[in-house]
């Protein structure tokens, strides 16, 4: 694992045409953003905890927050660590008694766990730099017509060829692939469901 840098939910996002579920991160101290696809539950967990929705019972990734309090243990960070064949890993570090643990799971889960808990979300720095999108740099004259819109928090208006090429290329998904495909291929249009 190399050098990690810290990121933030850039955005949550569905394609209005194939229903694919995103969720971009942004470098914390750069322009680059780093898309990944999701499953149907996850996203509505995260979208649920962004929306600070009631639910009457606990959800699974309420029940994983409280079981970490339970036992004594508190999670501190979530970490992407590696992109291999379009599968993102992450890890959980979780501290008990003053001991740090490292748990592999899916970055959906632990982005999940993030919105609920405010922890940073790190990602390997040569993660974000081979699946990491940077929006080409605008004319004088672009920026001149879009510099409200352009500086409004959350607005991806810089993806709008990205996001409108979503669905042309996308690679078919087998059967029990359910999550994270490599973002490095454009991909489809997509719709922002991030909190504004």
């Amino acid at each position: 694992m190399g050098k990690m840098r810290e990121c933030v939910i850039n955005s949550v996002r569905v394609s209005l045409i194939n229903q694919d579920r995103i969720v971009v991160l942004k470098d914390k101290e750069d322009e680059l953003y780093l898309p990944i696809w999701i499953g149907l539950f996850e996203f509505e967990s995260i979208t649920i905890a962004l929306q600070k929705i009631e639910t009457a019972r606990p959800l699974t990734h309420d029940l994983m927050k409280n079981l970490i309090s339970s036992l004594d243990a508190r999670l501190i960070a979530v970490e992407i660590t590696t992109l291999e064949s379009d599968t993102y890993y992450a890890n959980l570090i979780i501290e008990q008694n003053g001991v740090q643990k490292r748990i592999d799971c899916r970055p959906s889960d632990a982005i999940a766990l993030v919105v609920r808990t405010g922890v940073p979300i790190f990602v390997d720095e040569d993660v974000l730099e081979r699946a990491g999108i940077r929006p080409e740099p605008e004319t004088s004259e672009e920026l001149d017509e879009g510099s409200e819109s352009a500086e409004l928090p959350g607005d991806l208006s810089v993806f709008e060829d990205f996001f409108d090429q979503l669905n042309k290329q996308k690679p078919e998904k087998s059967e029990d692939e359910d999550e994270d495909i490599n973002p490095t291929e454009d991909q489809g249009d997509g719709e922002d469901l991030s909190p504004q």
